[in-house]
C-alpha cells in the first residue's frame, strides 16, 4: 500500500509494518474458487469455515448461526447495505453482530481447539480442509519424523488418465517425460521417480477408457434394506440397538496396520492377507499377475480375492490414529465422571474428535477423484474387506440368537428388540404407561455385541476393537438410507431425520415442524403391536390420516414467522439470463420487482421470504407453482400483517412433503383389495 485517500503518510507506514509482521498472504479455496485471505497472527479464527466444518445445515450467514445455535439477540436491528450510515442505528447494529458472533465463537472454539491440537493444525488450514487434506498433514508430520518419503499430492483419477500413453515402468515414465515433457499434473509425479506410487505403472486399473469412469470397485459397509432386504420398512421399531461400524474401520486399521506406506500387492510371494474386489480389469489380472483366489465366504457374492503384504512398522496414518484414539478415549472416561456444562462441553469435543477419526479410514486411502497424497486401494480395501467379515460375522450371531435385524448400512447394524414402546416413551407422548413386548430382550443382544467384540479382539490381536452400542427408544424406516429416530431427553421425545427424503433443504421450517408433530402423533396412535405386515398398514394409514389432520387444523399464530420464511439469493435483475424467447426469466422478474421495493441491488444479496396471497408489484402475469412460487415471495421485513401470508400454499406444500418423504401415493385414505375379497 502505497497510497490512501483516508490513511496519511505516517498511518501508512505503521499498518504496514503491521501487515509485513502479523499477516501472512494465503489462498482460501471454496467450491473450487480460489480467494486471497489474510491470516492474522498469531492465529486466525474463521466462524464461517469452523460452521461448516461441524455443522450441517442450510445457512451459514451469522443470522442463520445465531438462530441454530439459539445464541441470537431478540428483537435486534436489521440494517440494509443501503441504509447503513455513520449513525447510532448502524453501530448498535455492528454491535450486535460482534456480540453474536462471539456468542458463535465461544461455542466454536469448544470444538476446533481440540481438533487443532490433537491434529496439529493451524485453524486457517484445519477449518477448510476435508478429510484426506487433514490426514495427509497428520501423516506429513509423522513422515517428516521418521524419515518416511510422503507421495505427491495429486488427483489419482485424472493423472492415471494422462498415465495410460506412458506405457512401461517408473524408469520409462521418467524417460518418457523427461524426453517429451508432461502437463504439470504428470510432471509432479514422475519428479518422485523410482519413488512413485505402484499405481502408475497400471494407470488403467484406476481409469476405465472405455466407459470413462473407475475401473474397480471394491465392498464398502455391509447393506441391508428395510424395503427389499429386512422387510422392516414402516413399522415401528421400539428399543433399537446399533452395533456402531463408525468405531470399527479405525480400530482396524490400527489392528491390522493398514495404510498408505504399509500395504502392497503380492506378486510370486505368499501373502499376509486377503482383500477382495468386486471389479477388477482383466488386463490388470492378466498384465500384473497379482495372487489371485476364489472368494469362498457366503458374503462375496463376485469378484476376486487379492493377496497383499503388509509391513511390520507401524505406518503415519496408524501413528496418527493412535493419538486420536487415545485421546478420544480419555474425553470418553471423563464424560462418565462429569455432568451439566462440564459434560456438554466434553461432548461437543468428542463429536468433533470422534468425526475426524472416522474420516481417517478407508476413505482417505481410496479418494481418486480428490486431490491427496495417500491413495492405496490394497490399503483401502483391506480394511473393507475384514470390516465385511466382521459385520457379516456379526450379523448371523445375531440371527442365530433370535435377533431382529431391521436395517443395516455404513453406520453399523439395527436391532429392533421390542414390540411396544417403553415406559419411558410412552410418558413423554402423554400416554398410558404400559410393558415392553419383547423380541429379544437388549441385555441379550448387548451381550452378543461383547461376544462378537472379544472374539474379533482375539481374532485382530488387538485389545482395543470395539462395536460400540447405540440404544434408540424407538425407529421407523422408509428405505435405504433414509429413516427417523426417536428418543427422549427431559422426558421430551427428540425426532433425528435421516436422508435425503426429510431434508427438505428447499423448504421452510414449518415442513419440518409439523412433520415432527405428525410423527409424534402415529406414535401415540401405534405404540404396540403384534404383526409386522398389519403393523406397517396402520402406520401408512396414520401417517396419512394425521398429515390431514394437522393440515387442516394448522393455525398461523402458533408459529414464529421464522417458521414460514425461505432463504434466497437475488442478484441485480440484469444479470439473470433471460428467457429463450428474450422475455425476463422468473429470477430477473422477481429481482426487477424487488428492487422498487428495497433499491437498486447491486452484488447478490441474501433475503428472507414468505410466500404471499398476492404477487410481487409490477409482475404482470404471475405463476405460483407448489414448489418455488417465485414471484409469490414477499421480504419479511417488509410483511405490513400476518394476514399477507398464503396459509393455503404452506399447507399444500407440508402434504406435498410428507407425501414425497415417505413416498406414498396419495394422502388419501384407501384400502387396496384383492381379487378374492370380490370372489
Amino acid at each position: 500500500m502505497r497510497f490512501s485517500s483516508i490513511l496519511s503518510k505516517d498511518e501508512i507506514k505503521k499498518f504496514k509494518e503491521y501487515l509485513d509482521i502479523y499477516i501472512r498472504k494465503d489462498q482460501s479455496f471454496h467450491f473450487g474458487v480460489a480467494n486471497d485471505i489474510a491470516i492474522i497472527y498469531p492465529t486466525t479464527f474463521d466462524t464461517f469455515h469452523a460452521a461448516r466444518k461441524f455443522y450441517a445445515i442450510d445457512d451459514y450467514s451469522l443470522e442463520g448461526l445465531a438462530h441454530f445455535l439459539g445464541v441470537e439477540i431478540k428483537g435486534r436491528l436489521h440494517v440494509s447495505p443501503e441504509k447503513m450510515a455513520i449513525d447510532e442505528r448502524t453501530l448498535k447494529y455492528n454491535e450486535q453482530d460482534v456480540i453474536e458472533e462471539v456468542r458463535i465463537f465461544l461455542h466454536l472454539v469448544q470444538q476446533g481447539l481440540p481438533l487443532a491440537f490433537i491434529t496439529g493444525m493451524p485453524f486457517e488450514l484445519l477449518f477448510p480442509s476435508g478429510a484426506t487434506k487433514m490426514w495427509d498433514y497428520m501423516a506429513m508430520i509423522r513422515a517428516a519424523y521418521h524419515k518416511k518419503i510422503m507421495p505427491p499430492l495429486c488427483r489419482v483419477y485424472d493423472v492415471a488418465k494422462k498415465l495410460l500413453e506412458y506405457k512401461g515402468k517408473k524408469k520409462d515414465i521418467v524417460e518418457k517425460v523427461r524426453r517429451d515433457g508432461a502437463s504439470k499434473e504428470v510432471l509432479r509425479v514422475a519428479k518422485y521417480g523410482d519413488e512413485m506410487p505402484d499405481w502408475v505403472e497400471y494407470p488403467f486399473l484406476i481409469y476405465d477408457e472405455k466407459n470413462k469412469d473407475i475401473a474397480y470397485h471394491f465392498p464398502g459397509g455391509m447393506t441391508i434394506k428395510p424395503d427389499r432386504d429386512a422387510n422392516s420398512h414402516f413399522v415401528p421399531w421400539y428399543k433399537v440397538i446399533v452395533a456402531d461400524v463408525g468405531a470399527m474401520y479405525p480400530t482396524i486399521l490400527r489392528a491390522i496396520n493398514a495404510g498408505a506406506d504399509t500395504v502392497r500387492l503380492a506378486k510370486d510371494e505368499e501373502p499376509d492377507d486377503w482383500i477382495w474386489l468386486k471389479k477388477v480389469p482383466e488386463r490388470f489380472i492378466e498384465e500384473v499377475k497379482p495372487v489371485i483366489k476364489e472368494g469362498t465366504e457366503e458374503f462375496i457374492d463376485k469378484g476376486v480375492l487379492m493377496g497383499v503384504k503388509i509391513s511390520k512398522e507401524p505406518g503415519v496414518v496408524n501413528l496418527a490414529m493412535k493419538g486420536i484414539m487415545n485421546f478420544i478415549k480419555k474425553l470418553k472416561q471423563e464424560m462418565k465422571e462429569k455432568s451439566g456444562k462440564e459434560k456438554q462441553i466434553l461432548s461437543m469435543m468428542y463429536q468433533s474428535l470422534k468425526a475426524a477419526r472416522n474420516a481417517g479410514t478407508h476413505g482417505i486411502l481410496s479418494a481418486p477423484t480428490v486431490s491427496c497424497r495417500q491413495f492405496n486401494l490394497w490399503g483401502a480395501a483391506l480394511i473393507t474387506t475384514k470390516g465385511q467379515k466382521i459385520l457379516y460375522d456379526t450379523l448371523k450371531t445375531l440371527e442365530r440368537n433370535g435377533a431382529r435385524v431391521v436395517y443395516g448400512d455404513t453406520d453399523g447394524i439395527y436391532v429392533a428388540c421390542s414390540r411396544a414402546a417403553s415406559r419411558k416413551l410412552r410418558e413423554a407422548l402423554g400416554a398410558i404407561p404400559d410393558g415392553e413386548d419383547w423380541i429379544i430382550h437388549p441385555s441379550k443382544v448387548l451381550e452378543i455385541i461383547d461376544y462378537c467384540n472379544k472374539k474379533w479382539r482375539n481374532a485382530l490381536n488387538y485389545e482395543e476393537f470395539e462395536l460400540e452400542a447405540e440404544e434408540h427408544e424407538a425407529m421407523i424406516f422408509v428405505k435405504h438410507k433414509n429413516y427417523l429416530i426417536f428418543d427422549v431427553e427431559d422426558r421430551n421425545v427428540i425426532m433425528i431425520t435421516k436422508g435425503n427424503n426429510f431434508k427438505g433443504s428447499d423448504k421452510p421450517d414449518i415442513a419440518r415442524i409439523v412433520l415432527k408433530d405428525i410423527m409424534l402423533d402415529v406414535l401415540k396412535e401405534n405404540l404396540e403391536w403384534k404383526d409386522e405386515e398389519e403393523a406397517r398398514r396402520k402406520v401408512k394409514d396414520s401417517i396419512m390420516k394425521v398429515t390431514l389432520e394437522k393440515v387442516k387444523n394448522l393455525d398461523i399464530e402458533k408459529f414464529d414467522l421464522d417458521a414460514f420464511t425461505l432463504i434466497q439469493s437475488v442478484q441485480p435483475h440484469e444479470r439473470y439470463k433471460p428467457n429463450p424467447d428474450g422475455s425476463p426469466s422468473v429470477y430477473g422478474e422477481r429481482a426487477a420487482a424487488l428492487e422498487k421495493l428495497v433499491g437498486k441491488l447491486v452484488v447478490r444479496r441474501k433475503f428472507r421470504f414468505v410466500v404471499t396471497k398476492k404477487p410481487l408489484p409490477g409482475i404482470r402475469n404471475p405463476t405460483k407453482s407448489g414448489v418455488k412460487p417465485i414471484h409469490y415471495m414477499y421480504p419479511v421485513e417488509l410483511l405490513e400483517d400476518r394476514n399477507q401470508i398464503d396459509m393455503e400454499w404452506y399447507k399444500e406444500m407440508i402434504k406435498n412433503f410428507v407425501q414425497g418423504a415417505f413416498g406414498l401415493p396419495s394422502l388419501e385414505s384407501c384400502r387396496q383389495y384383492g381379487l378374492d375379497r370380490w370372489m
